[in-house]
């Protein structure tokens, strides 16, 4: 009898986790805070995000060969980016991320009388963020990340003769890969958190339909991108369910070469540079991010143009961009 009421009281006692486990909820989902200034700089393990979003520029001119301020006599340009993006928490600290956008361009000249749009792919890329530290309360989360942006938007102008209203295409892409690599790191203090991050962009030389390289009478030139150096900071405040968020970033641009392929394993030897095609930028941003719940974001925001470089890729903006303000609005989905 004592042997049987021993060996009850045994089954009865809690033994701790081997026999707790068995009715514990699991998931493999890592927490997810519900306010900005806590969340790390990836997304945690187990989450998946869509981002569904638009930019809208209408340019109010560009930058001169000196960094100033120049408009737009008689012509508007305006230029929209749709995106979707995809964000997933692969493990504990890392992320991948891909991005897919496409355009609607307008350009309208009144002394000319033309109005062109077009609506086309643009460059896809896809980030890889891996989280090198990370602490709590408060939060703390440095990261570094590799991007890569695949050409993959028009590239070709149309027709060269017959004057402006012979061109019913515009030009969406540099037609060039560019790789990514960089650091960020968050850092919280109550209802505030501060980022910053930086990060060199190596953009690969290729040919491109858009480029005419008249002295060796070839319709398809070889251009090679000036690299970028940029670096960001920004500040962000919670105020329950709703965040501000401000930065400010800015870029080093090398000189960008044209020409035509050189022979052998050097092809970029026959690149020649544009000249005042380097330069410095900065630009800001302002958005206000509304919570409702973990997994719904809504974020509005507008960027600045501080100062710019000379606009001698027009319309390519991913090389030299118009000078105007950006609006953008964003859903971000979680589940």
């Amino acid at each position: 009898m004592r042997k049987l009421l021993l060996t009850t009281l045994f089954l009865a006692v809690p033994t701790g986790q081997a026999i707790a486990g068995a009715w514990e909820a699991k998931t493999m989902r890592q927490p997810l805070a519900n306010r900005e200034v806590e969340r790390p700089l990836i997304l945690t393990k187990g989450w998946l995000q869509f981002d569904l979003g638009v930019d809208w520029k209408v340019a109010q001119g560009y930058w001169t060969s000196e960094g100033e301020a120049a408009d737009f006599e008689y012509a508007r340009w305006t230029y929209t980016t749709e995106r979707i993006g995809i964000q997933y928490g692969v493990t504990n600290r890392s992320e991948l991320e891909f991005a897919f956008p496409v355009h609607y361009l307008r350009l309208e000249n009144d002394t000319l009388g033309t109005d062109t749009r077009d609506f086309g792919l643009g460059d896809p890329s896809f980030t890889y963020t891996f989280e090198v530290l990370r602490r709590t309360a408060p939060l703390t989360s440095v990261v570094l990340y590799g991007h890569a942006k695949l050409p993959a938007g028009n590239e070709s102008p149309g027709e060269y003769i017959g004057g402006p209203n012979a061109i019913t295409k515009f030009v969406m892409t540099s037609g060039t890969f560019d790789y990514t690599l960089g650091a960020a790191a968050k850092q919280q203090a109550g209802p505030v958190a501060i980022r910053l991050g930086g990060g060199y962009t190596y953009r690969q030389a290729a040919v491109v339909q858009y480029l005419v390289e008249i002295e060796q009478y070839q319709f398809a030139g070889r251009i090679k991108p000036g690299d970028v150096l940029h670096g960001t900071g920004g500040l962000t405040i919670q105020a329950g369910p709703v965040a501000l968020d401000g930065a400010v970033t800015g870029r080093m641009r090398g000189e960008t070469r044209i020409g035509t392929t050189g022979e052998g394993g050097l092809g970029n030897d026959q690149l020649d540079a544009v000249a005042a095609s380097d330069g410095w930028s900065l630009d800001a941003t302002a958005s206000l991010i509304v919570q409702p719940s973990r997994g719904i974001d809504l974020i509005g925001g507008v960027g600045i143009p501080l100062r710019g470089e000379d606009l001698q890729f027009f319309p390519i903006e991913d090389i030299h961009p118009t000078r105007g303000l950006t609006y953008s609005g964003t859903l971000q989905m979680r589940f």
